[in-house]
């Protein structure tokens, strides 16, 4: 039977397979609104699902399928293994809405627990990196280290901050990431933020991002004042300069991203909104970068008495 339908090109939906909806599925993620690195993101997991489920009729997977499929990339890629399941579950939404498939089996999957190994970044080796960084070479790690840590951003906005973006005495940045709006969230910093520890403000990193290198309209470029085109540059060189501080068990070395988590944690202790700072709509989302992940385990927290008030007599 399923011979004679696909001689007549009349393929019955009881035998369609994964490999021929992912073809309609792509499509359709086409037609949203997302962003570069998110359509690559989503690709990747397209081929994991085409390798592992792409023979098999749409109508036939079950959760026990699914599941096989995620387990196999744990426990070393726990992280990606969430990434297929969440698209699994959009596969199945999607086929669901267009007749291909009856119910979403991954539904029932459950999502698998990925282990945080990556060490948060202290203030000690952020300031060893910044020394290393002066005497070494490649004259933008500086304003990167100091760029990164005093405005709190992403690899991505880091990278496209530019000298008219400061206008009346506040650099605005409308952030990358998206989380499915229009557009990212716009956070305007005062050039007056200073940031207590490393005792600079805003303005002076800025100042310092207009000298180090000939002029051009990004605040971290080359020597030649060219702007950078791939943010891997900028991971690159800080994996570069944070080898040079130490060694690091595997998947522990902090990134550049940990720079973020870094600032929050400096500024929370100044009393600033960090909320807003790093762009977050919840708090909760703020609260996970606060976490410093066991680095201050072993301090003893300090109870503070307020002070008595005397009475008026």
């Amino acid at each position: 039977m399923r011979f004679v339908s696909k001689v007549l090109g009349l393929v019955s939906p009881r035998w369609r397979t994964m490999d021929e909806w992912l073809d309609v599925y792509v499509d359709i993620v086409a037609q949203r609104e997302y962003s570069s690195q998110t359509f690559k993101n989503k690709a990747i997991c397209v081929r994991h699902i085409r390798r592992g489920l792409g023979s098999e009729p749409m109508r036939s997977i079950k959760p026990h399928h699914l599941s096989t499929l995620v387990r196999s990339f744990l426990p070393d890629r726990a992280p990606t293994a969430q990434r297929v399941l969440d698209e699994l579950r959009d596969v199945f939404t999607e086929a669901v809405a267009n007749g291909w498939a009856d119910a979403n089996p991954a539904l029932h999957v459950r999502r698998p627990a990925a282990k945080v190994t990556r060490q948060r970044l202290t203030f000690e080796t952020w300031t060893t990196m910044r020394q290393h960084a002066v005497a070494g070479t490649v004259r933008w790690v500086e304003p990167m280290l100091l760029l990164a840590l005093i405005t709190g951003q992403r690899r991505g906005d880091l990278l496209k901050m530019r000298f008219d973006d400061v206008w009346d005495g506040v650099l605005h940045i409308e952030q990358q990431k998206k989380a499915g709006k229009k557009h990212g969230a716009r956070v305007a910093i005062p050039l007056a933020l200073r940031l207590e520890v490393i005792d600079m403000a805003l303005s002076d990193v800025v100042e310092l991002c207009r000298h180090y290198a000939k002029p051009g309209p990004t605040m971290l470029r080359k020597r030649n004042g060219q702007a950078f085109v791939r943010p891997e540059m900028l991971s690159y060189r800080f994996e570069e300069t944070i080898n040079l501080v130490g060694t690091w068990p595997a998947g522990a070395r902090p990134s550049l991203h940990e720079c973020r988590s870094l600032s929050e944690r400096l500024y929370r202790k100044q009393g600033i909104d960090t909320q807003t700072l790093l762009g977050h709509k919840h708090q909760s989302m703020t609260d996970r970068y606060n976490d410093d992940r066991g680095l201050s385990a072993g301090e003893w927290k300090h109870l503070v008495l307020a002070p008595e008030v005397e009475e008026i007599p």
